[in-house]
């Protein structure tokens, strides 16, 4: 009979699915899946709840020789205050003042180098002017040789205009240009001067040189050009880690000044204090 009953077609069972305004959650959770998850809670909680207790009731004086070994992870181990005569423990604030200050000079090196090689860079980009006398040592451009282009710009007290090194590369390269034209000019003024004799026509042989030379210069005049491109954008790169060292050092002269005690600052809950000086 029972054999009857199963072979009758029945409504397929299913379980409730989410809600749909709940379907961005996942599955709905079912009491199988809760179990498991607080069993798991319970375990963990327990355990916990024992870590804490032996740390509560841990004897300092306790000691085994299987405490000096490391095993997988280290964790909970005694282990020496010193390796091989060298403390491995935490500095003292002694030898992290002193290690600031070895950093603090690694930074000036760095800095003083720097500085020498943006002046090398500057003096292949053609900052210093071959007007100016060898103690002058950069461009400079005073309010009485001041033009409609640069009346705008920042100047210093002795009159002197600051500018960009693209400024002095693109005046560098036109009066290049310009000195270029000055010469083809010329070269070409004399060939077109009128002679006794008729002209004669040129030759395949000088019209080829002629346009080998054309293109020689232009090809001379892209590198030229290239090249001095190359040497701003470095120029350029070298400020940029020159201001980002010299920040770092004085970042390092705040951080002695705090460990010393001589500068206020702020605080880890944003209070700001001073140190007070003694009155007299």
């Amino acid at each position: 009979m029972s054999s009857m009953r199963n072979a009758v077609a029945r409504r397929p069972h299913r379980e409730r699915a989410q809600p749909a305004s709940r379907e961005k959650w996942g599955i709905l959770e079912k009491h199988k899946d809760y179990s498991l998850r607080a069993k798991d809670y319970n375990v963990k909680k327990k355990k916990l709840a024992q870590l804490s207790q032996k740390a509560r009731e841990k004897n300092p004086d306790e000691f085994a020789f299987g405490m000096l070994s490391q095993g997988k992870a280290g964790l909970g181990k005694h282990k020496p205050s010193t390796k091989d005569g060298v403390p491995t423990g935490p500095l003292s604030h002694d030898a992290v003042k002193l290690l600031k200050t070895q950093d603090a000079g690694y930074l000036r090196t760095v800095a003083a180098k720097g500085r020498k090689e943006i002046e090398r860079v500057k003096q292949e980009v053609g900052l210093d002017s071959v007007t100016l006398s060898a103690k002058a040592g950069s461009h400079k451009r005073f309010a009485d040789q001041d033009t409609g282009l640069n009346r705008s710009k920042k100047r210093m007290a002795s009159g002197e205009v600051l500018e960009s090194a693209y400024d002095i590369a693109a005046s560098t390269m036109a009066e290049v240009a310009a000195t270029e034209a000055v010469l083809i000019q010329e070269l070409g003024d004399q060939e077109n001067e009128p002679d006794m004799e008729k002209p004669k026509p040129k030759s395949k042989k000088a019209l080829l040189a002629e346009q080998d030379a054309s293109a020689r210069l232009r090809t001379e005049r892209k590198k030229r050009k290239r090249l001095q491109e190359m040497r701003v954008a470095k120029l350029e790169a070298l400020k940029k880690r020159q201001r980002e060292i010299l920040a770092a050092a004085d970042q390092l002269e705040l951080q002695r000044a705090k460990m010393a005690r001589t500068v206020g600052g702020v605080n880890k809950n944003g209070v700001k204090f001073k140190i007070r000086e003694r009155k007299k």
